[in-house]
């Protein structure tokens, strides 16, 4: 078998909750990372857009709220127990 050699690696993160890069706060990842700064970081958008292409990320987070419409409440009935709280169906991702 052939080597094939690394030519990049990354701290990827699929969702961003803090909208956008330079306000990202979790402590964690900062102990090891400039999280605002570092290159080998891809944070929402950029891991997505990378992956499959400009647009990629906004189709994505699209396509995730169409289904959250039809499931959030079966999840919060059916898996959690409880009712749904006030205004649960206008939460979208971003």
């Amino acid at each position: 078998m052939n080597e094939r050699p690394v030519s990049a690696a990354y701290y990827a993160l699929p969702y961003n909750p803090y909208g956008k890069r330079q306000d990202y706060a979790w402590s964690f990842p900062m102990r090891w990372f400039n999280m605002q700064t570092d290159d080998c970081v891809l944070i929402g958008d950029e891991l997505w857009n990378m992956i499959g292409g400009k647009g990629t990320y906004q189709l994505f987070i699209s396509e995730i709220n169409k289904l959250g419409k039809d499931y959030k409440e079966q999840i919060y009935r059916q898996f959690l127990g409880i009712e749904p709280p006030v205004g649960f169906d206008t939460d979208t991702l971003r």
